[in-house]
């Protein structure tokens, strides 16, 4: 099972949830309709990570044309 950490504003490591909030928040606001936009339009699936490169070397991990 993974673990999702998030570091506080004292630079320390925390894992998210073991204050009982268990929702991960993005402060920046155009982070959060940016990442709507890909959700509804399901946009999120052409993203490539850089194993999905090691599998197809023709894929693009850079995503340089994810943002146009």
């Amino acid at each position: 099972m993974d673990h999702l950490y998030t570091r506080d504003a004292s630079k320390s490591w925390k894992q998210s949830g073991s204050d009982g909030n268990s929702r991960l928040t993005i402060k920046e606001s155009s982070a959060n309709i940016l990442l709507l936009d890909y959700i509804s339009s399901e946009k999120w699936k052409d993203i490539v990570d850089f194993d999905d490169h090691l599998d197809d070397i023709s894929k693009d991990w850079l995503n340089e044309d994810l943002f146009k």
